[in-house]
């Protein structure tokens, strides 16, 4: 299953006593009321305003006739901390102020007090009282600062993400409260190793408000599919996605316990990969190679009526010389046979060149589909300017990326012309490459050197097809094209 949306709901909550008093107190003006929840799935507490004549009871009465009540009340009605201080500054003692957000102490009569409110999301409020007689009430009005963000129902450990940094962890008890956060606009994740990923845009947060509600996450294997570019993954014959040019996807599927899946990864002209995996909650990447469909029959190409065998570049063209057809090649991009994909090649596979300019031929092996992955050999011409003529040259591609020379150039011990046709043979063995040319005038044949790939992307390159191009804007001529696949074992 995978996962696009999340549920959400607002149960009945029971209390925990460990929750501090002005949590519990915004938990029942969430639960124990009616809740209109719109078009979100979340309310927004606001706490009650207190007008200016809302009549204030003093509860406590003086002890001795020499004491008089102070009673501080908050504007709006919020848990907060009062500080009493004597007229010249000095602290006297610190209070909590009740659910009412009333607080009261005895003091000596006639004498005037220094009074402070804070409380959390709220810019402090001061006040100074008359001497003080029997009793006296100090209204304090509390500006909002912030608002508060308060969860329940996380599992223990889920992280709480605003804008990408981290705010808080669920504890065990699955609540969790935000403070501090600035009016506008925020971005919600909930994340948890083992569950899916909560996220929601809160917007236009007024600051006094507290956004509130439950939030319902599912237990999940967070699986990461890594292979080739494209490929469809499915599981138990459900697609769950494509991999993407990066040679990854991510995605949820839910999993209340470890449970055996079969995950199945499909690319068009690639074996199917499929292997049973035990599912658990949490990460997990699979690491996927896909072996291409080996192509069992070679191809011929004499370059008569088309180039219908190859995916063929506009720079490429067929070319009459005498009673002959000839493919001409020029520019530096790749051109590929359709639909081949080889693995080892016998000796028999050749073509014939002629160095058009005297500059040289290139040609490419084990490219892949997309030609961004091949070996490139090079054969200097006479006429080369770039390379040392004569000589054999061997880079490779990688991902689309310049050429890079991966070994000493191999010297060609015959003389080379612009009129004189060559026979190039080529051989593949795995991981190791063999060349010849052959001159067509003086029947002479030497090896071009047997090469073999060690890197550490060599398996890579265990597969691909045949191309032409030009290396450094070298013109070339082809005719007589074969290739003959071995039997693979």
């Amino acid at each position: 299953m995978k996962f696009c949306k999340f549920q959400e709901a607002a149960p009945p909550v029971v209390l925990s006593p460990v929750i501090s008093m002005p949590f519990r107190i915004l938990l029942c003006l969430v639960f124990c009321a009616p809740v209109a929840f719109a078009q979100r799935p979340y309310t927004v507490v606001r706490p009650r305003e207190r007008s200016a004549s809302e009549n204030v009871t003093v509860r406590t009465k003086p002890t001795l006739p020499t004491k008089g009540v102070l009673a501080v009340v908050l504007n709006p009605v919020v848990s907060g901390q009062v500080l009493i201080k004597d007229s010249t500054g000095k602290l006297i003692s610190t209070l909590e102020t009740d659910k009412d957000g009333q607080a009261e102490i005895q003091l000596a009569r006639n004498k005037i007090y220094l009074v402070e409110a804070n409380s959390p999301g709220y810019i402090g409020a001061k006040g100074k009282s008359k001497p003080l007689l029997a009793n006296e009430v100090i209204r304090l009005n509390l500006t909002p600062q912030f608002a508060q963000l308060g969860l329940l129902g996380l599992p223990a450990n889920a992280q709480v993400l605003i804008d990408g940094e981290l705010k808080a962890t669920a504890d065990q008890t699955g609540l969790t409260q935000v403070n501090e956060l600035t009016p506008g606009d925020h971005s919600l994740l909930v994340r948890h190793p083992e569950y899916n990923d909560y996220t929601y845009n809160l917007k236009s947060l007024e600051a006094g408000t507290t956004p509130y509600w439950q939030i319902v996450m599912t237990r999940v294997a967070k699986l990461t599919i890594e292979g080739p570019a494209g490929a469809t993954v499915m599981i138990d014959g459900v697609v769950q996605g494509k991999i993407q040019e990066d040679g990854k996807v991510s995605f949820d599927y839910e999993v209340k316990d470890a449970i055996e899946k079969t995950i199945s990864v499909e690319q068009l002209g690639y074996q199917t990969w499929s292997k049973p995996e035990l599912l658990t909650p949490g990460t997990r990447t699979i690491q996927v190679k896909l072996d291409p469909i080996v192509t069992s029959t070679g191809v011929s190409d004499l370059f008569t009526d088309s180039l219908s065998l190859w995916n063929a570049p506009s720079t490429w063209e067929l070319v009459t010389v005498g009673k002959d057809k000839r493919l001409r090649v020029k520019g530096a991009e790749l051109g590929i046979l359709k639909n081949t994909v080889y693995r080892d090649i016998q000796k028999e596979s050749n073509f014939l060149i002629w160095l058009d300019d005297g500059k040289g031929a290139s040609w490419a092996l084990k490219t892949d589909k997309e030609g961004r992955n091949y070996y490139l050999f090079h054969l200097a011409g006479p006429n080369s300017t770039t390379h040392t003529p004569r000589k054999f040259y061997t880079y490779v591609v990688r991902d689309g990326a310049a050429p890079v020379e991966v070994s000493t150039p191999f010297p060609v011990l015959m003389e080379l012309d612009q009129k004189t046709s060559y026979i190039i043979n080529f051989e593949i063995s795995g991981n190791q490459i063999l060349h010849w040319i052959t001159s067509n005038e003086t029947g002479q044949q030497v090896e071009l050197g047997a090469w073999t790939d060690t890197s550490l992307t060599k398996d890579k390159f265990l597969y691909g097809t045949f191309g032409f191009r030009s290396l450094d804007g070298e013109v070339f001529s082809v005719d007589e094209f074969t290739i003959a696949p071995k039997k693979q074992q």
